[in-house]
């Protein structure tokens, strides 16, 4: 079928026929997550850099992970204000801890915040998290090990410091027995900015946990994005027309993990139809932008990664 690209006016209102199966999703959702318990703010080893909802996004998740040097990025992030920093101490601190400070570590550590090392360079510091997210809610062995008073930090909390969490994954993931599993929303802070490489797998476990661990829903906020996977299918993304003009820019639908087809779009500023687009080609849907005024509808024949540029300063309002 022909490609087609048509331009809309800046609001238009979108409709669905009746027979068209999708799944909903609020943007905000992506972001805010009230009152569930199966929530994650991971903070990476970037410089905190969201001044303004960051304490707001803090209460907003039930765990919140370091992953090794992003224990520094929290601790510097409070300054002075001594206070601040112990009402905001996270649940976990995981990696090789080659970049954790000596001082952040011994700090943590005598405010009873529990510190994993796992040295193994197999795995990055950001999958060493995911493992220990999906121990924390899913593994009693692991509840059982961090509870024995024989272990604690000084023996690791009994887990092999080489690569403890990765085996216990595996062993969990093996079980035959059936078993209820959450999905589980991470919000990443970093990851996306400084080093490409770093950028680049960040991108990639985007992909990598939508295959081999569904139930973890990732997204990232940068400074100036949300970014997440939307899946192949057809998708309606909701907004409140508040929200759009006051928080949202730009957007683009980017192909990082292979070619793929946009089957149909209704509600971009410049929505596509039957669409190939790859990065070889440059055929690529960036500075694109939501017209829809009640949201916009996606149809994927392939993953694809979904930038919206989101207004920092004004999302606080929202949190």
């Amino acid at each position: 079928m022909t490609e087609q690209c048509i331009e809309n006016d800046d609001n238009v209102e979108i409709t669905l026929e009746n027979t068209i199966k999708h799944r909903t999703v609020n943007i905000q959702d992506y972001i805010t997550q009230y009152n569930n318990d199966y929530s994650v703010l991971l903070i990476l080893n970037q410089e905190i850099a969201i001044r303004e909802a960051f304490l707001k996004l803090w209460d907003l998740y039930k765990i919140r992970i370091c992953a090794d040097g992003g224990a520094n990025r929290l601790y510097d992030f409070f300054e002075d204000d001594e206070e601040l920093r112990l009402k905001h101490l996270p649940d976990y601190i995981v990696g090789d801890l080659d970049s954790l400070s000596d001082n952040v570590k011994e700090y943590y550590s005598k405010n009873h915040v529990v510190i994993i090392r796992q040295s193994t360079q197999y795995s990055t510091d950001f999958m060493k998290c995911v493992q220990l997210i999906s121990l924390h809610f899913n593994s009693q062995t692991f509840k059982t090990l961090l509870s024995t008073e024989t272990n604690g930090i000084a023996n690791n909390y009994g887990i092999t410091e080489l690569d403890g969490l990765l085996r216990l994954h595996k062993e969990r993931k093996a079980q035959k027995k059936k078993e209820t599993i959450h999905n589980i929303n991470v919000l990443a802070l970093g990851g996306i900015d400084g080093r490409f490489d770093q950028t680049m797998h960040s991108i990639s476990q985007l992909y990598v946990l939508s295959k081999s661990d569904s139930y973890i829903k990732l997204s990232y906020l940068t400074p100036t994005d949300l970014i997440i996977l939307l899946p192949s299918g057809a998708t309606l993304l909701k907004y409140s027309q508040e929200f759009k003009n006051d928080c949202i820019g730009n957007v683009g639908l980017l192909p990082i993990g292979q070619p793929a087809q946009i089957i149909e779009t209704r509600g971009l500023k410049w929505d596509i139809l039957n669409w190939n687009t790859s990065i070889p080609t440059g055929k690529l849907s960036s500075s694109n932008r939501f017209a829809g005024s009640n949201g916009c509808y996606i149809h994927t024949k392939d993953d694809l990664v979904f930038n919206i540029e989101i207004n920092l300063k004004k999302l606080s309002k929202y949190l």
